[in-house]
């Protein structure tokens, strides 16, 4: 039960788990006043807990079949408890937009040139498909149980794409971002020296940092299945440091990076990344572009085996690293290098007439 005084404010805030989930509260002129809330609180879910929720009427249409926006429903209830909060705001604001566009029909009615007019109003071909995908998870999770006759979404076809070229920080502009960063060079430091993503960084908690095994866990949803998984990695001096200097200024006992504002942890900081790059004088960078800096740095510069990358970016498999770090195979270099001989006498004649 995390409770801790503002030092800014002089109010206590606390806060507590409830069923896997979390409640907090700030403002409270005393501890005992925060903890009768907390008592409170908890017996008013323990309540709601134990009265069975009414279940919602279902809008049906004149022929008594499942309408879209019931459909949406049952799809997101689910949903809800798999993916994570980005990916699942992101797709109830395309399944808004598609019930805004064709009313809440009747889902056996739905075709494919209807789908279709709905992802060419989008503003890219690139909307188009993530658009197209978000559509045909839903249709084919409610195809897989009966819920409709066919899939709308599977005749329509991808929309091409240029593939976009992947830009990484030089040395020097890394260096001129982490002196840019100023106060909140410590959140990019530990994603630098933990290869982490930022979101993985923001949910950190103190109790996954193990001082004694000189250890860090790090958790993602990016795997199979959907579900929180955690992987160890070792701290080198400079990462222990930060952290242990930001133990030492911590505001409360859970998250590692909080929001004086909530006294919550951060949920994103999208604007942050921009503001440092426009000090530091570069283009704009995400934080992922820190992830990519660091794995290319190590797999180029200090000449470490692609496995070490891969473990340390917590892929799964090699493949999914060579993608990332752009390599090329390296039996096509031996096989390109065959075609040296060939040319060789015409490319010694071509620099001799050029001198």
């Amino acid at each position: 039960m995390p409770l801790w005084k503002d030092p800014k404010t002089g109010k206590y805030r606390i806060q507590f788990q409830h069923q896997g989930k979390r409640y907090s509260k700030t403002g409270f002129a005393t501890q005992k006043a925060a903890e009768t809330w907390m008592v409170s609180r908890r017996t008013e879910l323990e309540q709601e807990a134990q009265t069975p929720p009414s279940q919602p009427t279902p809008s049906v249409s004149a022929s008594g079949s499942l309408d879209l926006e019931t459909l949406m429903v049952k799809y997101l209830r689910l949903a809800e408890r798999s993916l994570a909060p980005i990916t699942l705001r992101y797709r109830k604001i395309v399944f808004r937009r598609f019930l805004a566009h064709l009313g809440n029909v009747s889902v056996e009615t739905i075709t494919t040139e209807q789908v279709e007019n709905y992802l060419l109003k989008t503003r890219t071909n690139n909307h188009f498909n993530k658009e197209r995908t978000e559509l045909m998870v839903l249709f084919s999770w409610a195809h897989k149980r009966l819920l409709v006759p066919t899939n709308p979404v599977t005749l329509v076809d991808k929309l091409g794409v240029d593939q976009p070229k992947k830009v990484i920080p030089t040395p020097q502009e890394m260096n001129r971002i982490l002196l840019a960063a100023g106060k909140d060079r410590s959140l990019l430091l530990v994603l630098f020296h933990t290869l982490a993503r930022i979101d993985e960084i923001l949910r950190l908690q103190w109790d996954d940092i193990n001082w004694d095994r000189h250890e860090i866990r790090l958790w993602t949803r990016k795997r199979r299945g959907g579900g929180w998984q955690f992987d160890w990695l070792g701290m080198n001096a400079e990462l222990e440091k930060v952290l242990k200097n930001l133990w030492q200024k911590r505001i409360g006992d859970e998250y590692v990076f909080i929001n004086p504002k909530t006294g919550d942890r951060y949920i994103d900081r999208f604007e942050l990344m921009r503001r440092i790059c426009r000090r530091a004088g570069v283009r704009h960078y995400t934080y992922h572009c820190i992830r990519h800096f660091v794995a290319s740095y190590l797999y180029d510069k200090e000449k470490r085996p692609l496995p070490e990358v891969s473990r340390l970016l917590r892929h799964t498999n090699y493949q999914t690293t060579e993608r990332y770090l752009q390599l090329v195979d390296p039996n096509l270099r031996e096989t390109i290098r065959l075609l040296e001989s060939f040319t060789a006498p015409l490319v010694d004649e071509v620099r001799e007439a050029e001198k």
